[in-house]
């Protein structure tokens, strides 16, 4: 198992979008329907570099990576050159300043390799064209009329021939040349299309030439199983839970935190065998969590509790910690509605977020080692409060979230040694032997105490609940 991927916490960012290396403060949001989403804005590996400090600041360990190899958009999925980087993004010299600098700072970087498609208009099509004797015919699907199978349909994206001996060893090779800028992980996009053949050979070969390199998944599964790619990666995406959890910000109830409860529960095979899970709210590929929550800062906070206490690495997606949300919403399905959700990073604004989130990842950090256990105990104390906690060497910790709009008070049986409040207006009172908490709506804390208490006896009513 690789422990500093388990004990990460993990920051998504799109190399165009985030920080351009020259000012990174000169960013702006662009207005509704802003065409220019579609085009290059100029977020370089440089700008990420010099913004390094920002992310060791905010408790980052890991920072992953869109992918940097030469192609047709700013968002790095549509390649046309393996062998190349990007010049909107930079050059090697820039990429191995940028892993060197973030090991300076204790963060891994971890690079996106997009294996299963290109471009039509990579040097790879171009030669298979040229020439019906060209052996790189064999490496897409072209039926008679030269027409390429493509990626999710799409004519412009041939799918990789993967099952190909000769391709294998290009991206095998392509893969070693990468991991030499000292890369500590790859992620692998849309890992559920290649075959188990290619990734026993592929993943077979990163293990016995880079066995030190974590290896993370990407696994959209229509039926929400979870683990198909344990027997050859070390994890995949929480993709699941990053379903349930997004769900919650949209409608915090009982009907969601059962969900969240439940996905929890059934991976606990997968937890227990080092297999990584981490937890994202958004990505590149979805509604910002702030677009989600209607900008509704009390949910936003609240989830994030809950996504940095629970047992898996959480990502967090670039901009979102300082509650970035969108300038427009286009209706699903709409041609290149994802460009909103990479708008370019708003530095101006959500530093009050910002700080919220510095404080979960410094406490998760801190307590690392409970957060990486199994949850002692995970259950509705009524129709308001969803609580867990986790015990280590003689110290308890319980999380205690109101998912309700309305204030709700909770009587511990013991005085707390630490606590994290995820509101400013939570109230609590001490006497001889108890600690009543008033939890505004749409708040938790995270109580420590080094009183072995279990959650036991709840008694409710329509105002408090008491733990025994």
């Amino acid at each position: 198992m690789h422990q500093w991927a388990a004990r990460s916490t993990y920051y998504h960012i799109v190399i165009d979008r985030f920080a351009n290396g020259k000012n990174q403060f000169n960013f702006t949001n662009p207005e509704p329907g802003d065409h220019k989403l579609r085009q290059w804005m100029g977020g370089s590996i440089h700008g990420i570099t010099q913004s390094l400090d920002y992310l060791h600041q905010l408790g980052i360990d890991a920072i992953l990576l869109t992918p940097f190899f030469k192609g047709k958009k700013y968002h790095g999925y549509w390649t046309t050159d393996f062998e190349e980087i990007d010049p909107h993004f930079g050059n090697q010299q820039q990429l191995k300043e940028l892993v060197a600098t973030a090991h300076q700072r204790n963060i891994r970087v971890i690079m996106d390799l997009p294996i299963t498609h290109c471009h039509r208009d990579s040097r790879y099509v171009k030669r298979a064209l040229s020439n019906k004797n060209s052996p790189y015919r064999k490496w897409f699907y072209i039926n008679e009329e030269e027409y390429f199978l493509g990626f999710f349909g799409d004519s412009a994206l041939p799918e990789l021939n993967l099952e190909l001996p000769e391709l294998r060893n290009y991206l095998k090779a392509v893969t070693d040349r990468c991991l030499g800028f000292g890369f500590d992980g790859i992620r692998f996009d849309h890992a559920k299309r290649p075959s188990a053949s290619f990734w026993n050979d592929f993943t077979g070969h990163l293990h016995q030439q880079h066995a030190q390199i974590f290896q993370l998944g990407e696994n959209w599964h229509e039926s929400g199983k979870i683990g198909t790619l344990s027997p050859y990666l070390h994890g995949e995406l929480n993709i699941p839970l990053c379903k349930a959890l997004r769900q919650f910000v949209k409608q915090p109830c009982r009907h969601t935190v059962k969900k969240i409860m439940h996905h929890v529960r059934v991976q606990k095979s997968q937890r227990q065998q080092g297999y990584l899970l981490p937890t994202f709210l958004d990505n590149h590929d979805m509604e910002r969590v702030g677009q989600l929550a209607q900008e509704n800062q009390s949910i936003i906070s609240l989830t994030y509790l809950i996504q940095l206490t629970l047992p898996y690495p959480p990502i967090i997606y670039y901009g979102s910690e300082r509650g970035q949300t969108q300038s427009r919403n286009l209706v699903n399905g709409q041609y290149e509605r994802d460009r909103f959700f990479r708008e370019p990073m708003n530095w101006q604004n959500g530093e009050d977020m910002a700080c919220w989130i510095r404080k979960l990842i410094q406490y998760r950090n801190k307590y690392i080692a409970w957060f990486m256990s199994e949850p002692l105990s995970m259950q509705l104390l009524n129709e308001n409060i969803f609580t867990y906690s986790y015990l280590c060497k003689d110290t308890m910790i319980t999380v205690f979230i109101n998912y309700s709009p309305d204030q709700q008070d909770i009587v511990l049986p013991v005085i707390p040694d630490e606590s994290l409040l995820g509101s400013e207006n939570i109230v609590h009172q001490y006497n001889n032997s108890n600690t009543k908490w008033q939890l505004q709506g749409y708040s938790g804390a995270i109580i420590n105490s080094n009183q072995n208490h279990a959650i036991m006896n709840i008694k409710s009513d329509s105002k408090t609940t008491t733990v025994a």
